[in-house]
């Protein structure tokens, strides 16, 4: 076969076909096409089981070329634990390969004969860390921890050093967006996160966007297992620019994941009770972490249908509706999302000690207020409609509203707003009639200023 389309052409082709399964049938036209669309293959790759972590350093080992053409690298959909069975098995030449790879990278004889028995017998982080020293030249790393681990922590605490095999070439100097999950489990509950165990991607000199989920920060004087051995980033020194924490516990207010970054310009956030070691949220402590990103920051999620609970292992979860701070001085702030009790001072009075006119920024673009009761709807609204008197002077960018809140019906409502998540099972339900009365005021002075508004409920569809 034989096409009158140079070589870059043809791979500028191959760059426009999106579809994985349509990039490796390329490989199989003719010997041409097999040589020049082969890295194209690799360039993105999805594991999902030990057989094809295997499968796929067994490749790259052999060809090297393959390995820096790895751009993304995806182990989001790990199956559950398996054995290798029979058919599945690596061969003998196969393991000897990988083997001398374990060898080349170990720090001892007790730590390569440990790490071989654990490739033999299907342990998924020993497959996964024995790849990852291999994709030097990755962009995009979706990366799953069992609850249990020794190997990727160990690693990355390598890169972090510098030490062997990170010694010659720097580790993951292009590497830009990380995303870190859990294994399923069939344990009660997953795995979770140390800041500790993070701090490595936030030394890495290309890094902007990182997401976890699970980041449990412990109180102090408490020390995770893994801080002796892990040192905080120096404020200031990452470039990370986006952060998103789901299902996560920040007693601290994350501060040296925040303070570390040189100029952070989103933080989500959602906070979870349900862990082991969970402490009450506190909105205060978030405040003062994110004191020195008030000039860069434009979009703020603090809790996006969060897990709160009226208890927590250290007893009553008293800070929950405490009071984030005036946002008035985030000068770049355009995206907020964050819980009413948190917004505005409410906790000991019918009305907010602080306007909402005085708190928010001028900059603001998208307000989404979360965990509005029927009985604060009235003050609510009143206050919105203050921002809205406001709009030609103060908030000239506001463009949209989200109230969202517990105003369906339902005769054993849970009177202390305190809800799991934002699922819900049972019959149909529906926002109250009266509530679309209270909001019909602010409904009609939005659209007279085009601005959108939307009225939910967090058990409605």
């Amino acid at each position: 076969m034989s096409l009158p389309l140079s070589n870059d052409v043809l791979l500028l082709v191959g760059e426009f076909l999106e579809d994985h399964q349509d990039r490796y049938n390329l490989v199989f036209v003719c010997r041409r096409f097999h040589d020049l669309f082969l890295r194209l293959v690799y360039r993105c790759a999805a594991l999902k089981s030990c057989a094809q972590t295997q499968s796929f350093l067994h490749a790259i080992l052999r060809k090297p070329e393959l390995a820096r053409s790895v751009r993304s690298l995806h182990f989001d959909d790990w199956q559950q634990h398996r054995s290798f069975s029979s058919s599945l098995s690596p061969s003998e030449q196969d393991m000897t390969s990988m083997n001398k790879w374990a060898a080349t990278i170990s720090h001892s004889p007790e730590e390569y004969v440990k790490w071989k028995q654990d490739l033999l017998q299907g342990v998924e982080e020993a497959w996964i860390a024995l790849l990852l020293p291999l994709v030097n030249n990755l962009r995009e790393l979706r990366l799953v921890y069992p609850n249990k681990n020794a190997y990727l922590d160990r690693m990355l605490q390598r890169v972090m050093k510098g030490e062997k095999p990170f010694d010659v070439q720097p580790a993951f100097s292009m590497l830009q967006t990380v995303s870190l999950s859990h294994q399923d489990s069939e344990e009660d509950t997953k795995g979770s996160y140390m800041p500790s165990q993070i701090f490595p991607f936030f030394q890495l000199p290309s890094m902007r966007t990182f997401s976890a989920d699970s980041v449990i920060e412990p109180s102090p004087p408490q020390e995770d297992e893994h801080t002796s051995t892990a040192e905080a980033p120096v404020a200031g020194s990452s470039l990370i620019s986006e952060i998103t924490l789901n299902s996560s516990n920040g007693s601290q207010g994350m501060e040296n994941l925040i303070a570390s970054c040189s100029s952070l310009k989103s933080f989500k956030y959602q906070h979870s009770d349900s862990h082991l070691l969970a402490e009450g949220f506190q909105p205060s402590a978030f405040y003062r972490s994110l004191a020195g990103s008030k000039n860069s920051l434009h979009t703020l999620w603090l809790d996006n249908y969060g897990n709160h609970l009226p208890f927590t292992i250290s007893g009553v979860n008293e800070t929950h509706d405490e009071w984030f701070g005036s946002l008035a001085e985030f000068t770049a702030l355009k995206d907020i999302r964050i819980r009413l009790p948190n917004l505005l001072d409410i906790r000991y009075q019918p009305e907010p000690s602080t306007v909402l006119t005085d708190i928010l920024p001028p900059s603001v673009e998208s307000l989404y207020i979360e965990s509005c009761k029927e009985n604060t709807l009235g003050m609510l609204i009143g206050q919105l409609k203050m921002v809205l008197n406001k709009r030609q002077t103060h908030f000239s960018g506001l463009r949209r509203l989200d109230i969202e809140g517990f105003f369906h019906d339902e005769e054993d409502e849970d009177a202390s707003g305190y809800q799991e998540s934002a699922a819900t099972t049972g019959g149909q339900k529906a926002i109250k009639q009266r509530v679309y009365e209270m909001a019909e005021p602010l409904r009609a002075a939005c659209a007279e200023a085009g601005i959108d508004l939307f009225l939910r409920d967090r058990v409605v569809s």
